[in-house]
């Protein structure tokens, strides 16, 4: 009713008082308010220096947001289409990005407002969509329709396009070491990408993204780094099938030091009259590994063979939900994340959630949620939206191995 308002007052409006914004195409203000209360035990870790865990209840905000798009045909099948949306912290009034991006081997600095989809781009139905902006990459939007607890604590990305701490140190002269330490994540949007998406043929499509992340350089030894993103997306009912590859590339030119991570990701989805399946994997490899002397600050990747694969691993994601009526629905998943890098044991995870859904109209839902997050003693893995138990590390020490758990309920509006 809102939004039918906003409208009815810009059309009459004199148009000397109608914003430029409004009168040049279609517009929409939308937005979503995801709001849980969670209670959440972080879990005690194992090993040596090991802290018992603490029990405590938040108001959190789900990947809440706000956003204005807009949209105007260019004749001949084309359309020209903008893009802003933020972030929208209705737990703390807080919007936008508070901490420098993830993602990117290179991270920005800035805080920003504008922090989710926002573009300018152009779209035509027989060709496709070109997007210039911060967008999520092909790779993220392969999978994200198969996690049935997206945008909340049991968010599958607790583990899946996880990666850890890792860097390569280099002997740049007799005593002296560059020790950069990488952390990756995929599965994210990214600044400074453009994005083709191709139209639906026969049921395929197909997204390629390209970044540059390093965008602000302003002299040739600077380190510099780019992401490449690819995904294929099949579609025909009851079936769902994509397979997705991204690489983060960086080039440090003083350290001479070249690093590269790169994933790839199956996903399957069918739907089985009132019951809804999927499944994804994903394997994550890098080069970080080197043979100098192991440190879990400045070099996470040492003691191994120079090019190993230091954090990369393989995860399983398994979900299920089952639509009992046309307004109620259980879910369960399950994810396991493998064994990372050249590690022979104790640093693989495992998470399990469960939940109840209830639409109340077309716009509202509640819900509530179980999960579990169960680590290896070498490793410290966090629940999606709290970091409950640490920096998604492995450390030799054994100050792993905590079992975090929440129980959340919420309500999502969207408008």
């Amino acid at each position: 009713m809102q939004k039918n308002n906003i409208v009815l007052m810009i059309a009459v409006a004199p148009l000397w008082l109608t914003p430029a914004w409004a009168a040049s195409g279609n517009v929409a203000l939308y937005g979503q308010a995801n709001v849980s209360y969670d209670i959440i035990n972080t879990g005690t870790a194992s090993g040596n220096g090991a802290l018992p865990g603490v029990s405590s209840s938040r108001v959190a905000s789900n990947s809440s947001r706000i956003g204005i798009k807009a949209s105007s045909g260019l004749g001949s099948g084309w359309e020209v289409m903008a893009q802003a949306e933020s972030t929208l912290g209705t737990d703390t009034g807080a919007s936008g990005c508070q901490n420098p991006d993830s993602g990117t081997t290179t991270s920005s600095k800035w805080k920003c407002f504008f922090d989710r989809n926002t573009y300018l781009g152009l779209s035509n139905s027989d060709y496709g969509t070109v997007l210039a902006g911060r967008h999520d990459t092909p790779y993220k939007m392969a999978t994200r329709r198969l996690d049935v607890f997206a945008d909340g604590i049991a968010d599958n990305r607790s583990l899946l396009g996880t990666t850890i701490p890792g860097g390569a140190n280099r002997e740049l002269s007799p005593g002296v070491y560059a020790n950069p330490v990488i952390k990756e994540t995929f599965d994210v949007r990214l600044s400074n990408l453009i994005l083709y998406m191709s139209p639906s043929m026969g049921g395929l499509s197909v997204g390629l993204g390209y970044s540059s992340l390093t965008e602000s350089n302003t002299y040739d030894e600077q380190p510099s780094g780019n992401a490449i993103s690819v995904a294929g997306m099949y579609e025909q009912e009851p079936f769902y099938a994509t397979f997705a590859y991204e690489d983060h590339t960086t080039s440090d030119k003083v350290n001479q030091l070249d690093t590269t991570i790169k994933a790839t990701k199956l996903g399957l989805g069918y739907k089985l009259s009132i019951l809804y399946l999927g499944l994804a994997y994903e394997k994550i490899r890098d080069d970080f590994g080197n043979a100098n002397a192991y440190d879990p600050v400045a070099n996470p990747c040492g003691d191994m063979m120079a090019g190993a694969n230091c954090s990369g691993h393989g995860t399983l994601y398994l979900s299920a939900k089952f639509q009992f009526t046309e307004d109620n629905a259980l879910k369960i998943a399950y994810t396991k994340a493998g064994q990372v890098g050249a590690a022979s044991s104790d640093t693989s995870a495992l998470q399990f959630a469960m939940g109840f859904d209830h639409n109340f109209n077309e716009s509202t839902s509640g819900y509530i949620l179980y999960s579990t997050l169960k680590n290896d003693t070498l490793v410290r893995y966090g629940l999606s939206t709290a970091s409950t138990s640490g920096d998604n590390s492995v450390n030799t020490t054994g100050s792993g191995g905590a079992a975090p758990t929440v129980l959340s309920f919420g309500m999502k509006y969207s408008f």
